[in-house]
């Protein structure tokens, strides 16, 4: 297990995915109380920023435009869980920040700002626009919305 973490460590973002479990971890573990808002916006400002950084920022810009469209071509292991995990803290961390965002608004958002990042991936040549990255980090969407709904049931007053 240690070597696992450590792998994931020194690999070029992985401390950065490990950030993002850490937040996920937050955001499950500092409830759902009104108290701890401004502690999930700052959260949910730290993804996007580490999100962004991931996404955008760590990348060489491309000579072409690269993409994508055949699902499941890439088998990375790494790559898949990367996809997947990155996102789970996105419903968490925007209803926990922000009471009037219903999980069903979130989870939109999530597959809207998925969309958004792979447009902007084809036409700045940041990355690649890729059909797996839409659907793994969209099932982390779906995890993180199914993390925050048992959080916000267990978290319920109980009634007698």
């Amino acid at each position: 297990m240690l070597n696992s973490i450590l792998d994931i460590v020194y690999n070029h973002n992985g401390l950065l995915i490990l950030i993002h479990l850490a937040l996920t971890a937050l955001l499950m573990f500092s409830g759902l109380e009104r108290e701890n808002r401004i502690y999930q916006r700052i959260i949910l400002v730290i993804w996007l920023v580490g999100t962004a950084y991931l996404v955008f920022f760590e990348r060489s810009p491309l000579m072409d435009a690269r993409y994508n469209f055949i699902p499941f071509r890439d088998d990375n292991l790494f790559n898949i869980k990367s996809n997947v995990l990155i996102f789970v803290p996105f419903v968490p961390a925007l209803c926990g920040a922000f009471r009037k965002v219903s999980p069903k608004a979130a989870v939109i958002s999530g597959f809207l700002v998925i969309i958004a990042i792979e447009l902007i991936q084809l036409v700045s040549h940041r990355g690649i626009c890729d059909i797996d990255d839409l659907l793994e980090n969209g099932l982390g969407v779906l995890i993180g919305t199914g993390f925050y709904l048992l959080m916000r049931k267990l978290s319920a007053p109980k009634e007698d």
